[in-house]
């Protein structure tokens, strides 16, 4: 790696971050241990039925362990976490045009940061284990990212130069992140089964939409410093 191209690094990091997201909680849905909070005799993971959490506890709702599950999980926010670091590192050398613009990008970044802590901090704390220290990492984490890609794409439209198309797209990431907190705070709705279908079918609609913007913010990114290094 070429010291000198650190950031367009930190961007690429971010994006198999990203994919690997995807592909590792995918693997944990496969050999998750079955059951649901209605129904603990179900078999496998139900997309409609399961929280996301339920794949990185401990024990199934079934009562099986569900350790390869967790193992798949817990990498998947673990590596994201870390991988997120160093492009929240990076991004603000993109706004150094007027004081205003480099504190809301480095506050934007510290935010950031914390954030991306929280989101590895959750290998820590299974569902089923350390029930309050999970929420705390996943309400913390996703609160903060919220704030964070606010001030990001508040400050990629006080920028004349960067792309304004991945300002709007922090902006689309910035409401998906209000509606997931507003998922997040709600009153449980899994007394019913449509209250429960409702909200652990958003929950992972919103959670994949998340994964997907961050890529393309972190592609815009890399787009935006290679062009400069030419």
């Amino acid at each position: 790696m070429n010291l000198n191209n650190w950031r367009r690094w930190a961007y690429k990091i971010n994006m198999i971050g990203c994919v690997q997201f995807i592909i590792l909680t995918f693997l944990g849905m496969v050999f998750y241990k079955g059951g649901t909070y209605s129904d603990p005799s179900t078999t496998g993971y139900s997309f409609f039925l399961n929280y996301f959490s339920d794949i990185g506890r401990t024990i199934a709702l079934s009562g099986e362990s569900n350790l390869v599950a967790f193992v798949f999980f817990s990498l998947a926010f673990f590596l994201v976490g870390i991988m997120l670091m160093p492009s929240y590192i990076a991004f603000p050398n993109f706004f150094n045009n007027t004081i205003v613009a480099r504190k809301i990008s480095k506050v934007g970044s510290f935010i950031g940061m914390f954030s991306a802590f929280c989101f590895a901090g959750i290998i820590f704390a299974p569902s089923n284990i350390y029930i309050d220290a999970h929420g705390f990492f996943v309400y913390v984490g996703f609160l903060a990212g919220f704030f964070s890609s606010l001030l990001y794409s508040i400050v990629i439209f006080l920028n004349k130069s960067y792309p304004k198309r991945y300002g709007y797209n922090l902006l689309i990431l910035t409401v998906i992140l209000a509606f997931y907190l507003m998922l997040l705070f709600a009153k449980p709705m899994n007394q019913s089964t449509v209250g429960l279908i409702i909200q652990v079918t958003g929950q992972k609609i919103i959670i994949y939409s998340f994964i997907v913007c961050l890529f393309i913010h972190s592609y815009g990114a890399w787009k935006a410093e290679t062009k400069n290094k030419t």
